[in-house]
């Protein structure tokens, strides 16, 4: 493993000399202040220095090039997938039963969003809407938006609503990150006071990781080892405006996982979100919801949601739960890869990325 020490003017010029230095896999393991120069201690420079490792044979990875955005607007979300051919294997036997019934070759495309998993139980309604859609306009686009206007209609958005906001859910959907996501938004966009704690104390690295996030953004940390500490941590940061708490990530499997969070956490007066990986499947996904449903939820949060072409998942929960969308995550870099849509941005995505 390499081990670099970056001195810089600001935690950004040293990020981006990490990146120049140790490439994009570098892992940063301390940043702090310093003070260089100067005589006696005084009229010394501020400095951030950075300490970063990476592994020195690292796994050569083939990255596309991506054109710059030239416009102000969020980045579209970026379909690394290539998209499924439609076979009798990949196709539920809820289609395969009407499958005499041919959409026309205009909608051949929609024949595949039919056989989504999280689609099973309205893909017949929906083959009929899409058909009669198309023979009374005669327009494809006509009947995109009409699809598009009944995926919308089940989805919806949230904002939090309590000063404390708590993600939960099973372990490698980053989680931490996303808290970090969060932290940077609330902190820097919408200038206000932010305190973390965390209850992960299975994996030093993620407390470590967390403090790294905690002291580039500038904001406290605690660490809670039970309820007792739990409860001690939320009147330290009595103050901050708004308390993101992080908890530990495990197996959804183990059912006694969410009887241990239940006992080591407060959830009243607080926004609890389910964070869900959309790379997972959907029926892991279910189960997974189903696990937690002893949580009083207040939301989804959606990961990764530029390693798929398949958004679907986000209709079939939602629909199912009644639960509403609280923000979307779409790549690692912080605080920029996190979007707030609304229900009929939420919806055109899920439907243009199924078609393309």
């Amino acid at each position: 493993m390499m081990v670099k020490r970056i001195v810089a003017n600001s935690v950004s010029e040293a990020m981006e000399l990490v990146k120049q230095d140790l490439g994009n896999d570098a892992i940063i393991l301390n940043t702090r202040q310093i003070k260089v120069g100067g005589l006696f201690g005084l009229f010394a420079q501020k400095k951030v220095e950075l300490v970063a490792s990476v592994e020195e044979h690292p796994v050569v990875k083939t990255v596309q090039p991506v054109a710059p955005q030239a416009s102000s607007e969020p980045r579209p979300i970026k379909p690394v997938v290539e998209k499924r051919a439609l076979s009798v294997e990949t196709v539920s036997p809820k289609i395969v039963s009407f499958a005499s019934r041919r959409l026309p070759e205009a909608l051949s495309s929609y024949e595949v969003l039919l056989a989504e998993p999280a689609l099973q139980r309205e893909a017949e309604a929906l083959y009929d809407l899409l058909v009669s859609t198309y023979y009374k306009t005669n327009d494809v686009r006509q009947v995109e938006q009409a699809f598009i206007a009944t995926v919308t209609a089940p989805i919806q958005v949230t904002t939090a609503t309590s000063r404390f906001i708590m993600v939960t859910g099973p372990t490698g959907v980053g989680k931490t990150t996303t808290l970090a996501k969060l932290a940077a938004y609330y902190r820097l966009t919408k200038q206000q006071t932010v305190g973390l704690i965390t209850t992960d104390t299975y994996r030093i690295s993620a407390i470590e990781q967390l403090r790294t996030y905690a002291d580039i953004i500038d904001i406290p940390l605690r660490v809670a080892y039970d309820l007792q500490e739990f409860e001690q941590a939320k009147v330290d940061l009595s103050d901050c405006d708004v308390i993101l708490v992080d908890t530990a990530g495990r197996n959804f499997l183990d059912a006694g996982y969410v009887e241990q969070l239940k006992k080591r956490h407060d959830f009243s007066e607080t926004d609890v979100f389910l964070v869900l990986s959309l790379t997972s499947k959907y029926r892991d996904l279910e189960q997974i919801q189903q696990r937690f449903d002893q949580v009083p939820l207040s939301g989804f949060i959606f990961t990764k949601a530029d390693e798929t072409t398949d958004l679907w998942s986000i209709y079939g929960l939602t629909k199912k739960t009644q639960l509403p969308v609280f923000c979307l995550t779409t790549g690692q870099e912080v605080p920029e890869d996190i979007i707030w849509p609304t229900s009929a941005e939420v919806s055109r995505m899920i439907v243009e990325r199924g078609l393309r």
